[in-house]
C-alpha cells in the first residue's frame, strides 16, 4: 500500500473516532457555560457579555445564537428561550475545521509571565509527513541534577524543583495506530475566532502559552488570543500529543 493510501485509509478510521468539536454544533449553540445542557445560566452568561460584563461568554460562537456576527440582548432572549425548553432558530458560527491533512505540525510550549509548564511534558513536538510516515521530533521537561550546567532557572516548572531542563527525545516514526490517534484529534479541531469578550475590561497574566501550528496556521490557547483553541480542547489535543513519546 503506497504511504498516501494508507493515509487515507488512517484517516477513515480517525472519523470513526472522532467525537464531537468543542463548540458551535447544533447542540451547543447556546450553552455558554460548555455544561452540556442550555439553562438559565446560559441565558444570563450570553446577557453579560451583551451589556459589556465581565464573567460572561468565553466562547463568542456559543453566545452568537442568531449568527449575526456579535452577542447582543437577542441572543440572550433565545438563549432563555432554549432554556425553557422553547423552539428557537439556532445559528452560531461553524467554527470547526479539519486539520488532519497537514505536512508539517508543531506544537510549542512558550513562556508569558514567567514559564510555569507541567514536569515531565512535552514542551515541544514536530510531527512530518514523511516518505514512510509521520517522523516525530519532541522535546520533554524534566528535572535534572542541581549543579547540572543545562539546568534552566527560567522554567519553573509544576511541581516545582530545584533544576529543570528539556531534553531532546530520539526521533522515530509513528506507529499506524498513533497516527490514526493524531488524524483523530485533528480532525475536528474548535478554532475561535475572537478573543475572550473579558480581555479588553480585565487583565490576564498567564504563565504559560501552548501553541499550534498546522503547516502556516497557528492557534493558541491564550484566552486573548486570536485565533485561539478553548482551554479544554487545548488540553485535549496536548493529552493526545503526550502519547507519541
Amino acid at each position: 500500500m503506497s504511504h498516501g493510501a494508507a493515509r487515507s485509509l488512517l484517516l477513515v478510521v480517525a472519523l470513526a473516532w472522532c467525537g464531537t468539536a468543542g463548540a458551535a454544533t447544533p447542540d451547543q449553540c447556546g450553552d455558554a457555560d460548555a455544561s452540556g445542557s442550555r439553562t438559565v445560566t446560559d441565558g444570563v452568561l450570553v446577557l453579560r457579555t451583551a451589556a459589556e460584563l465581565n464573567e460572561g461568554c468565553s466562547a463568542i460562537s456559543r453566545c452568537d445564537v442568531d449568527g449575526s456576527g456579535s452577542v447582543t440582548v437577542t441572543d440572550g432572549v433565545v438563549a432563555l428561550r432554549l432554556a425553557a425548553g422553547l423552539d428557537a432558530p439556532l445559528a452560531c458560527p461553524d467554527v470547526v475545521v479539519d486539520r488532519s491533512a497537514f505536512t508539517i505540525f508543531q506544537f510549542n510550549r512558550r513562556s508569558a509571565f514567567g514559564f510555569c509548564p507541567p514536569l515531565d511534558s512535552v514542551s515541544q513536538i514536530i510531527l512530518s509527513d514523511v516518505e514512510g510516515g509521520v517522523e516525530r521530533h519532541a522535546m520533554v521537561i524534566v528535572e535534572g541534577t542541581p549543579g547540572d550546567p543545562d539546568c534552566d532557572p527560567e522554567i519553573m516548572p509544576v511541581p516545582a524543583v530545584a533544576c529543570a531542563k528539556e531534553i531532546t527525545l530520539p526521533a522515530r516514526l509513528l506507529t499506524a495506530d498513533e497516527v490514526a490517534r493524531v488524524e483523530a484529534a485533528f480532525t475536528s479541531v474548535t478554532v475561535e475566532q475572537r478573543q475572550n469578550p473579558d480581555c479588553p475590561r480585565r487583565p490576564f497574566d498567564p504563565c504559560l502559552i501552548n501553541e499550534f501550528t498546522w503547516d502556516a496556521t497557528t492557534i493558541t490557547d491564550f484566552v486573548c488570543g486570536q485565533p485561539r483553541v478553548l482551554a479544554q480542547e487545548s488540553g485535549e489535543l496536548i493529552g493526545v500529543l503526550e502519547t507519541l513519546r
